[in-house]
């Protein structure tokens, strides 16, 4: 009898310990990659110019994107992580060279600049090899 109780103890313990909660392991780098590839591109690029319009917001109410164009620029957001091209474009340094195109297609947003004025950042590496 004695016997049988400790069997019964330690076959009711080994059931209840499988019994937790069990926790579904993170998706592997393939799940995440099958799962991108389940979208179109369209879709893809949908979400990507998303979570660059998030990040550009996010960092203006920091403090940390401040361009010089109407409709920001997307290349110091994604390069730089910030922006200071309206005050560089203020104080006639050179711009980033999306903020440049955007000025000489007529897109430049500072009052008193003209885009014959603007400086870009190849121009100023230009001339150094």
């Amino acid at each position: 009898m004695k016997q049988f109780l400790i069997v019964l103890i330690i076959a009711t313990f080994g059931i209840s310990c499988g019994q937790g909660e069990r926790k579904v392991p993170p998706p592997t780098q393939d799940a995440i990659v099958q799962k991108a590839e389940e979208k179109s591109s369209a879709a893809l690029i949908t979400d990507a110019r998303e979570k660059v319009a998030a990040a550009k917001s996010k960092l203006a109410q920091e403090g940390k994107y401040d361009c010089c164009l109407r409709e920001p620029c997307n290349h110091c957001v994604l390069a730089e992580s910030s922006c200071a091209c309206s005050q560089e474009v203020k104080h006639g340094e050179a711009v980033c060279n999306e903020c440049y195109a955007g000025w000489q297609e007529g897109k430049g947003d500072v009052p008193n600049i003209k885009k014959e004025n603007v400086k870009a950042d190849f121009m100023e590496q230009a001339g150094k090899h």
